[in-house]
């Protein structure tokens, strides 16, 4: 008689396992489905090289950017008729920002700085910044980039262009750039993060406000517009600011649009380990609008897309029984390969993917511990808690 319950015991572990193993199977499936459509169909934007006559506003916040503003304003200025201003806000550094960028101007008047105001109550640092820039902006159109954003050649006219389809706000997704071997093993997961579920091919035929994404390092939007939504004054608590001003766009019933720029701009958005940790620590739990999608997004990432790589060893072992969870595990590492083709990430870092997977996994819930229960997230000086306060 215990031999029998011990058996149907067994047994029901075993088909619990098989249903566990079938979800995972049809999750990482999707995924594949999805990322292959990105593959196929996410294709860089053409090189534009005389578009548009219109003068363009290039507004720059910047806070203790002293190792990279000069490059990123010399790339600005290749961009060379089109430019009516460069604008930057220097956002009350600590370092030399302000003084490097002030010699500049002295020598090129099309160049501005701007000594910022104390942040108020209730602003996240740089959508202050964005705002007080757009004041200043005299241009019908505003690029708003990042201090490490470099502008590649013909990057204004390609932007520009997209502005013939209707679109009034346009996002460049942008080559991330990797030097380290920190880098090279971590900031691949930004793509995979990003591209496993977001429907790039729907979002060209749909302006559903879910469906807005844009990447801060490079926003292109009229000024008009973006006046009366509020511009980032609509976002002003937010750290995830750039994609939830792209849907407020859209739910304003203007379109919007991120288009894959990768030969028009490039940005190295973190050079070293603990840079990564900070970075991705300020949103790895503001981006989400409840404790429970946070954690729904965690099981999806521990056990969907982490898990069956880390078993594919033991499943080696225990072909018979975890045959699906090596399928699972190989169709996860198909989708790293196929994002490293597409985004130029180096082929080694995919055999290592359980590493930035544990990695984001912590940082994540560091994050939730440090807004929930702590102080909130320090970041470039500042301390921004989860209401902002």
């Amino acid at each position: 008689m215990k031999l029998v319950k011990l058996f149907s015991t067994q047994s029901k572990i075993n088909m619990v396992i098989d249903y566990i193993q079938i979800l995972i199977l049809v999750i990482s499936s999707i995924s594949f489905v999805n990322c292959f459509i990105v593959f196929l169909t996410w294709n860089i934007v053409k090189s534009e090289t005389n578009y548009s006559d219109e003068k363009i506003s290039i507004l720059i916040p910047a806070r203790n950017e002293e190792s990279k503003i000069i490059k990123c304003i010399s790339k600005c200025l290749n961009q060379s008729e089109r430019i009516e201003e460069i604008i930057v806000y220097d956002d009350n550094s600590d370092d030399n920002t302000f003084s490097i960028v002030k010699e500049l101007s002295n020598s090129n008047p099309i160049i501005k700085v701007i000594k910022g105001k104390i942040l108020p109550q209730g602003w996240s640092g740089k959508n202050h910044a964005c705002f007080e820039l757009s004041k200043l902006a005299k241009s019908k159109w505003l690029l708003f980039i990042d201090a490490d954003t470099e502008l590649l050649p013909n990057s204004i006219p390609s932007l520009m262009k997209k502005t013939q389809d209707g679109f009034t706000f346009i996002s460049a997704w942008p080559k991330i750039q990797m030097k380290s071997f920190s880098e090279k093993l971590m900031m691949p997961l930004l793509n995979f993060v990003v591209f496993t579920f977001y429907p790039t091919l729907i979002n060209k035929f749909s302006n559903k406000s879910s469906l807005g994404l844009a990447h801060g390092a490079c926003i292109l939007v009229n000024k008009d517009i973006y006046k009366e939504i509020g511009g980032h004054s609509s976002v002003k608590e937010e750290i995830f600011e750039d994609t939830l001003l792209a849907r407020k766009w859209r739910e304003s019933g203007y379109r919007s649009i991120c288009i894959n720029g990768m030969n028009i701009i490039q940005v190295r958005m973190y050079e070293s380990l603990s840079e990564i940790w900070k970075g991705f620590e300020k949103n790895a739990f503001l981006a989400f609008k409840n404790p429970l999608n946070f954690f729904l997004f965690q099981i999806l990432h521990i056990f969907i897309f982490n898990l069956p790589v880390i078993l594919i060893p033991l499943t080696l072992f225990l072909y018979e029984k975890l045959f699906l969870t090596l399928i699972s595990g190989i169709i996860i590492l198909l989708i790293r390969l196929l994002l490293s083709i597409k985004f130029k990430h180096p082929i080694w870092s995919i055999f290592l993917h359980p590493i930035p997977e544990i990695f984001f996994t912590l940082l994540s819930f560091s994050a939730w511990i440090k807004f929930s229960f702590g102080n909130g997230i320090t970041w470039k000086n500042r301390t921004y808690k989860k209401s902002n306060e």
